[in-house]
């Protein structure tokens, strides 16, 4: 994939961060396709892209083999959490990066009690310089979320730097417990509606960033839509301005080419 950072003189620098759970290539009428879900990535051209549900249960209908698919389809950097291994059908996600990863390591969190969950932890080279990424999928119980986002919340440190938490936080109201651990640590939050893809109604895929950042979300075509249950959800991030930082408009996604 090109690269989709400003390079032109003058230009301010950008980075383009995506989040999307991929429903295990699973889109409208059922059917698994590992290319299509390679098509939106492409089209949304992102420096860093989280991609949850990852997914090799062919058992249950999806392509075996998915971290090793998307591995030697997407090049760059990857760091892996496989949260349910299975010889040849394992389950998870994933942090894809453009630029070099620095250093990487993975927490499992707390109150796994339905499925074991777990946060990639990375430090990325960016246009931007280095950025740490929180990347994860939290559980379906309100207590789970609730601890988990505390655990995640306690690895920031009393300078959060240049940091990105984002994922599938699997919460349904805007200003849950989830978003109250993690905005007092990472107070530029973005997201939009992205849950159901067809007719998006809830706040489940989100990107928090620290103050060192302005943040825009940015529209996806309709077509997106055809191939998860889920939108993506794409971020497009600045410096912040010496004034503070303010989040842009959150628009709807836009029609069919």
């Amino acid at each position: 994939m090109t690269s989709n950072s400003s390079t032109e003189p003058g230009a301010r620098r950008r980075l383009r961060i995506v989040s999307w759970n991929c429903h295990g290539s699973i889109g409208r009428g059922g059917r698994c396709d590992p290319e299509r879900t390679l098509a939106v990535i492409a089209a949304l051209d992102p420096d860093i892209l989280a991609l949850q549900e990852v997914d090799g249960r062919s058992h249950l209908g999806r392509r075996a083999l998915a971290f090793e698919f998307f591995a030697a389809r997407l090049g760059g950097y990857l760091v892996e959490a496989r949260t349910v291994p299975r010889e040849r059908r394992d389950y998870g996600h994933l942090l894809w990066s453009r630029g070099r990863v620095l250093r990487s390591g993975v927490h499992f969190l707390p109150g796994g009690r339905i499925e074991p969950r777990a946060a990639v932890d990375a430090v990325c080279q960016t246009a931007l310089g280095p950025v740490r990424v929180l990347a994860t999928h939290l559980g379906l119980g309100p207590w789970s979320r609730r601890v988990q986002a505390r655990f995640l919340a306690s690895t920031i440190g009393a300078d959060a730097g240049q940091l990105v938490a984002l994922g599938d936080f699997n919460e349904w109201r805007h200003g849950g417990p989830v978003d109250a651990a993690l905005c007092e640590r990472l107070p530029v939050r973005v997201s939009v509606p992205s849950w159901p893809a067809r007719w998006p109604l809830v706040h489940m895929d989100r990107l928090y960033a620290s103050s060192a950042f302005q943040a825009t979300a940015r529209a996806v075509p309709a077509w997106m839509a055809h191939a998860s249950d889920h939108l993506p959800l794409v971020v497009d991030l600045l410096p912040a301005e010496p004034s503070g930082i303010t989040a842009g408009p959150v628009p709807r996604r836009t029609s069919s080419p």
